[in-house]
């Protein structure tokens, strides 16, 4: 299957009127009602996402399949497809329809710099729909983002250079997207069903903020939890869509990013910082997550 970015750039480089990208890097449009009624065309109704889908719904009726799960969209809601999900668009009425696409590839997705240590899991626990209704001043605000990346996109000067400030903009928008849905946590109901079982996940990531750094493995923090690493792993990828193993890895290669990049150290003292037993070790773990070797990524 062609990768959703690549099928975007085809379609709507000649169609939107709309439009702003970097190379083959990431991708911005505005699904408005001009454009809505070539949306079949696209070949974007039924896609796997390669990278990264950000959807900003304003106005109109859109049914979005995310995965196995539907969902009907009237507000204003943002929705963020990461790498692989199997995504849905269809409308009983596309000209009424008003959205924002921010596509990303999944080469840029390794320039963007976010730290999950920095990051409590709460949020995506209560909210594993990736998917926000936004609230009054909340629409306003994302736009701001989007239509910031639009222009930066929309600049030819300087290609390299818009792509660095890209990378920037999204971490900034990722950890704003954060911010809203600890928002959400005031709603939720602690005697709902399930919360009990939540509590081992709330108590896991935790948990993987203290200890990321000397401990990669999911029978470490079951021990603490008192509980088997099948069941934690369980609990782990019912209650947000990715497994303990994955939560882990993020930290480690999220804290191996930002030392490689930004603290000054080399690399076999990235790789003491965050307990590998030897430079190979580290590198073969890095480049296995990564697809690059720490050498190259410091470099890039």
């Amino acid at each position: 299957m062609e990768s959703l970015l690549s099928k975007s750039i085809q379609g709507l480089a000649s169609i939107s009127a709309d439009y702003s990208h970097i190379d083959d890097a990431c991708l911005m449009f505005r699904l408005d009602p001009d454009l809505s009624r070539h949306f079949r065309e696209l070949e974007l109704v039924r896609s796997s996402v390669e990278g990264m889908l950000c959807y900003l719904h304003t106005k109109g009726t859109v049914e979005i399949g995310f995965n196995s799960d539907h969902y009907t969209v009237t507000e204003p809601t943002l929705v963020v497809a990461p790498q692989g999900t199997l995504i849905h668009f269809e409308s009983p009425d596309w000209a009424d329809v008003d959205a924002y696409m921010l596509v990303l590839s999944p080469d840029f997705m390794q320039d963007i710099n976010i730290s999950f240590s920095a990051i409590s899991g709460e949020a995506f626990i209560n909210n594993p729909s990736h998917m926000v209704v936004l609230r009054d001043r909340e629409l306003p605000l994302l736009m701001r983002y989007f239509k910031l990346i639009h222009t930066v996109m929309s600049d030819n000067f300087n290609s390299q250079l818009n792509r660095h400030m890209v990378s920037n903009i999204m971490a900034a928008f990722f950890y704003q997207t954060v911010a809203l849905l600890y928002k959400r946590l005031e709603l939720v109901d602690p005697s709902r069903p399930g919360t009990n079982r939540n509590n081992y996940v709330h108590e896991f990531l935790k948990l993987v903020h203290l200890y990321y750094t000397k401990e990669r493995s999911v029978n470490f923090y079951a021990s603490k939890l008192f509980i088997s690493p099948k069941y934690l792993s369980l609990l782990v990828k019912e209650a947000t869509g990715r497994s303990a193993a994955r939560w882990i890895d993020c930290f480690v290669i999220s804290e191996a990013k930002n030392l490689l990049r930004f603290s000054g150290k080399n690399i076999q003292q990235v790789a003491y910082a965050l307990n590998f037993s030897n430079q190979s070790s580290f590198g073969k773990y890095f480049k296995h997550l990564t697809g690059m070797s720490p050498t190259e990524y410091q470099k890039s």
